[in-house]
């Protein structure tokens, strides 16, 4: 989040080390970085949560419970919330991004579109801003079943240009470590949720 407060608004400075390549990160979740649309890239992580869909899908689906269940997040608060939870519907969220002093956090409100495809058994949530401290702010979760539904491929994908200007070496760093850590907090919290 994504969204609503995506998860990604979630964290707004995710990102990987190397612009375009593929890299591994820790344990075996895949990162990587697509072209630049709107003067920013789209950051991806990719990797397996050893949980049922469902039970990651708890996790990604609350916007109000990412500042505990998400790496940089200060603040979340789900402002609305509509439509029906078992095939489709949308949420507003606010988020606030933590940023390293001197700068203050990035406060995102965006709009997410959740769908379930009971079908499949996969779990999508797309966002896309609606006001904050960006100038783009949008992306998505995608929850796939794998092993029989025991585990989850979990795909993360977020675009965030924010309205203030952060040092490259700042972006760097922060992609280095904290893009794979978002599918490492979902593998930790499902694991503590067992």
């Amino acid at each position: 989040m994504t969204p609503d407060c995506p998860i990604a608004a979630l964290a707004p400075l995710l990102a990987v080390f190397c612009c375009g390549a593929a890299a591994l990160a820790a344990d075996d979740i895949k990162t990587w970085t697509e072209p630049e649309t709107a003067g920013a890239p789209t950051y991806c992580a990719e990797g397996v949560v050893d949980a049922p869909p469902a039970a990651v899908w708890a996790l990604v689906s609350r916007c109000a419970d990412y500042v505990k269940n998400m790496p940089s997040i200060s603040a979340s608060k789900e402002l609305s919330r509509e439509g029906d939870e078992q095939t489709k519907f949308t949420t507003i969220c606010e988020v606030a991004a933590h940023v390293p002093f001197p700068f203050s956090d990035l406060v995102s409100v965006s709009r997410a579109t959740l769908t379930v495809d009971a079908k499949s058994g996969s779990y999508t949530r797309e966002w896309t801003l609606i006001r904050g401290d960006y100038e783009v702010n949008e992306g998505s979760w995608r929850l796939v079943p794998v092993d029989g539904g025991a585990k989850t491929k979990v795909t993360y994908r977020i675009h965030v240009k924010p309205k203030l200007a952060l040092p490259d070496s700042m972006i760097r760093r922060t992609q280095e470590t904290r893009l794979p850590q978002v599918i490492q907090y979902l593998r930790d919290r499902t694991a503590q949720a067992r």
